[in-house]
């Protein structure tokens, strides 16, 4: 083999090399992409069935409430008992008695206390249930209490990401009252939060986004 030979091959078999490693790089920088989309993908999988388990769990309790407040209609139509006087009525935040229950309800603007798309409270929504807070604590410290998130009949669209149907958007405005109430010295065990969607609508669609907490006589 002359030396020009030699040389040829010597920088054929360094050019073969450089490729083979390039290409070695190339797999390995495709296969930690490969990894970190199958982590993502596991996350997101993750996220799905938690969110459609505490859907289902919603429903659950929006059934539950609703089977509660039928047979407590049921009861005092066959047991009538004393009106509600003017005097029953807590002293703090938007209220009104359920006659045919005996409950007392004190509602919160969801348009107050969230952000459209959201169920993160806000500032003013802290200050309606800071008076909410003192009222339960000085006027009925012995109820028990749920906590009804309702929404207007509109699909979600900014956040449905987050939050694919009504009900799971009112579950957890519920649920963040809910835990703001804990904070205010309202025991947790006395509560409990569902989410109630599109359900028993007001007149207007801003009536119907809203926040109940009803107090259960």
């Amino acid at each position: 083999m002359t030396g020009s030979s030699f040389g040829f091959f010597k920088t054929g078999v360094l050019v073969l090399g450089v490729v083979a490693a390039l290409g070695l790089g190339g797999c390995n920088g495709d296969k930690e992409k490969m990894e970190a989309l199958t982590q993502q993908n596991a996350a997101l999988t993750s996220e799905k069935e938690a969110l459609s388990q505490q859907l289902s769990q919603s429903e659950a309790r929006r059934t539950q409430a609703e089977n509660e407040a039928a047979a407590a209609n049921a009861r005092v139509l066959a047991n009538p008992g004393p009106s509600m006087n003017p005097t029953d009525f807590p002293p703090a935040g938007p209220s009104r008695p359920d006659r045919n229950s005996g409950n007392v309800v004190l509602s919160v603007a969801g348009d107050v206390a969230f952000a459209p798309g959201q169920a993160t409270l806000s500032a003013a929504g802290k200050r309606e249930l800071d008076g909410i807070a003192r009222t339960i604590k000085s006027r009925y410290a012995s109820n028990r209490i749920r906590i009804e998130g309702y929404t207007d009949s509109d699909p979600i669209r900014k956040a449905a990401a987050r939050f694919p149907t009504n009900e799971a958007l009112s579950a957890a405005r519920a649920a963040a009252v809910e835990k703001y109430l804990v904070t205010k010295g309202i025991s947790g065990s006395r509560m409990e939060s569902v989410g109630m969607g599109s359900a028993k609508p007001k007149r207007t669609k801003a009536e119907s986004r809203r926040v109940e907490i009803v107090i259960l006589g």
